[in-house]
């Protein structure tokens, strides 16, 4: 190997190091040089992807580089979207299964469709806010439950569910990119007031699942994509 390609290749690692600040560095540099040698343009796109956030800096740069990347499939068609589609299901497939499907009828697109740029982005980033959105629902839940460890009081469910419609607002109104502001869309901050407030005679007890609670949630998520411009 040339000593520019070893120049261009530690080069390339470093700003990538540099873009995202992984928590473990190491895992992400072995992570960067074995995407390097894949195949899978797929594969190559999700690894530019499955790190960022809606808000981080280098997010519009990694989406770039993503629809460049996959759209070698095919130079003539550019990226169709069947291959679109395997992309969402890959960058939101740590979420619950049975709300996947639910979630990519929202947005994917006939298998031999053109996808634009400007819907390939729009998606991506609707994935990724979904990701985030279901982790801090998780970590609202567990601070719901103040009696058992794997459920919480439904009246208490009820609340924050009420309330998760207007964080999405206000975070739509936020813009992608935006380092100033917060990082997080506050969901999970909903159970510090809600507990807060709690009344010392409690109604009678009536408990709910995660599954359940996740299930209303992600329904709410999906009633608010169309209001987010993203």
């Amino acid at each position: 190997m040339e000593e520019d390609s070893i120049d261009k290749a530690l080069q390339t690692a470093l700003l990538a190091l540099l873009d995202v600040k992984p928590n473990d560095p190491i895992k992400f540099l072995a992570t960067h040089f074995q995407m390097e040698c894949e195949t899978n343009l797929v594969a190559k796109a999700v690894y530019l992807l499955q790190d960022m956030t809606v808000y981080h800096p280098a997010i519009e740069e990694r989406l770039l580089k993503a629809y460049s990347t996959i759209c070698q499939y095919s130079e003539e068609d550019g990226l169709t979207g069947d291959i679109y589609t395997d992309l969402l299901v890959k960058l939101i497939a740590d979420s619950p299964a049975y709300q996947k499907e639910n979630f990519l009828q929202h947005l994917q697109c006939h298998s031999s469709e053109y996808v634009s740029f400007d819907v390939f982005r729009s998606g991506v980033l609707t994935s990724l806010l979904f990701n985030q959105f279901v982790s801090e629902v998780k970590l609202l839940f567990s601070n719901l439950c103040i009696e058992n460890y794997d459920s919480a009081p439904t009246f208490l469910c009820k609340k924050a569910l009420r309330k998760m419609g207007k964080c999405l607002a206000e975070a739509a109104k936020r813009s992608v990119s935006c380092t100033d502001g917060p990082c997080t869309l506050g969901i999970s901050e909903l159970s510090s007031p809600i507990r807060k407030n709690m009344t010392k005679n409690l109604p009678s007890a009536d408990y709910t699942k995660i599954n359940s609670f996740l299930s209303e949630a992600v329904e709410i998520f999906l009633r608010e994509i169309p209001k987010i411009k993203l």
